[in-house]
């Protein structure tokens, strides 16, 4: 698949593990630490996140238990950087969620596609096998 049907599919797939992950967030931080809320929202969206690229985005369909290991990895420290981001911003700009959620996203997103295009969901070459 080209580089530019990835990118469209990735905005897509981006967007609904956006809006598992804000719908997710909204409705834990009116009962939880915001921390933890953000941190519950992520782990769920990146579920939702793993099945959209390895079978549709990236179409890396073969079982692999190293791509979940790399998979697993990229995401919790996409996890780290999004939830520092959404603290940042929220004690920058107290009760500025929207802001803190967009920017997080921005962030994540750039960091997370370009690990799992050139590491996690990488196509091997026949015959070479790392």
């Amino acid at each position: 698949m080209n580089f530019r049907k990835q990118i469209i599919r990735f905005l897509i797939g981006g967007t609904i593990v956006n809006a598992t992950d804000f719908s997710v967030y909204y409705i834990l931080f009116q009962i939880l630490p915001f921390s933890i809320s953000k941190g519950i929202s992520f782990t769920c969206a990146g579920i939702v996140g793993y099945l959209l690229m390895k079978h549709w985005i990236f179409k890396h369909n073969q079982k692999s238990y190293a791509e979940v290991g790399r998979y697993a990895l990229i995401n919790s420290l996409a996890l780290g950087i999004n939830v520092l981001t959404n603290q940042s911003i929220l004690k920058l700009w107290p009760g500025n969620i929207f802001l803190a959620l967009i920017i997080a996203t921005i962030l994540t997103g750039l960091f997370t596609f370009t690990c799992f295009k050139w590491w996690v969901f990488k196509v091997q070459l026949p015959g070479l096998h790392h």
